[in-house]
């Protein structure tokens, strides 16, 4: 069940730039771009972005450090907003009709985020091989291994 908007925590472009460790002129320089929509405008004008507004701040600039092209980073910002409400929770009823994205956006789309899986499983593997080797060659192997990673929480489904 979706929450209502009055129940939900609210971000002014201040408020969210400050949660995400952001300037406000970051925050404002997506949404121009169209990477971050409010969720919400006052009658004043005031934009007003909700919870999952944070986590997908978050991500663009994560995808961005990655080096994914705005494009790209738009596209996938669309199909996480159509997949998912207000509050980051996913919608196990979205159809494809809710997606704005052709099918060949879409595949580019699941073709970058393959190839950044792929970096990340070889990455990752090599990061542990060099705990390992830091573990044995320095401690004696009394460390404990490392945490498996934890999956996204919001890719269900």
């Amino acid at each position: 069940m979706t929450p209502s908007p009055e129940t939900l925590t609210f971000y002014t472009t201040a408020e969210l730039a400050r949660e995400a460790g952001v300037t406000r002129r970051t925050v404002m320089h997506y949404a121009e771009l169209g990477l971050l929509t409010p969720d919400q405008v006052t009658a004043s004008g005031r934009a007003l972005y909700g919870p999952y507004a944070l986590r997908l701040l978050r991500d663009v600039m994560d995808l961005r450090v990655l080096g994914v092209p705005l494009d790209e980073v738009r596209d996938m910002v669309i199909l996480r907003r159509a997949t998912h409400d207000i509050d980051g929770t996913y919608r196990r009823d979205w159809t494809r009709a809710d997606i704005p994205l052709g099918d060949e956006r879409l595949r580019a789309v699941h073709a970058r985020l393959r190839a950044l899986n792929a970096a990340y499983a070889r990455q990752a593997e090599g990061l542990a091989r060099f705990d390992r080797w830091l573990t044995k060659r320095f401690t004696g192997g009394d460390v404990d291994p490392l945490p498996e990673p934890p999956l996204p929480e919001d890719m269900e489904g």
